[in-house]
């Protein structure tokens, strides 16, 4: 046995640092790439909500030969928003009327929000909510519609990412 020589087994503390950033590294991606997912899929829940919300629409049109009316005068009706009691209101006339299984939320902690244009208008009722993944878009993600002029009311043509139903009468 010589003086002043032993040989140990293991990691140097380099390599291990070094081990511990590349580890640091990947999970940072991953978890990146795990919210854009959770994003893009409660946005397709949205769309997914709001093409059956466009089909109750037509059953009450055909039932009663019109939109659901306004339940606050003057503005609109949204989950999670001012008016939420009056939006329940609505989604459970809904469900009274079989058209509706349960009231629809908005994951994510966004608002789906209701009003009716009245007949004689191009836009009729219609919903609208925020898309979390989709890109800014001043024209929507089909079917979405942007009725108005840039700056004049949701739904415009400015580039956001506003994701609308109309159904007009």
């Amino acid at each position: 046995m010589r003086i002043g020589s032993t040989k140990t087994k293991g990691f140097t503390l380099i390599e291990l640092l070094v081990v511990i950033a590349i580890i640091g590294v990947l999970s940072s991606v991953v978890l990146a790439s795990l919210n854009t997912a959770r994003m893009k899929g409660r946005d397709v829940k949205k769309q997914a909500d709001f093409r059956q919300l466009n089909t109750v629409l037509s059953l009450y049109f055909d039932k009663y030969g019109t939109m659901p009316p306004n339940l606050v005068s003057g503005t609109q009706v949204c989950d999670g928003g001012p008016n939420q009691t009056q939006y329940d209101q609505l989604m459970t006339s809904f469900i009274n009327d079989k058209f509706l299984a349960q009231i629809p939320r908005s994951p994510g902690g966004g608002t789906y929000c209701y009003y009716n244009y009245g007949a004689g208008n191009s836009i009729g009722a219609i919903w609208v909510t925020q898309l979390e993944a989709a890109p800014n878009t001043t024209t929507g993600i089909s079917p979405s519609c942007r009725p108005w002029g840039p700056n004049l009311n949701w739904c415009s043509q400015i580039s956001n990412k506003e994701y609308c139903i109309c159904n007009p009468y």
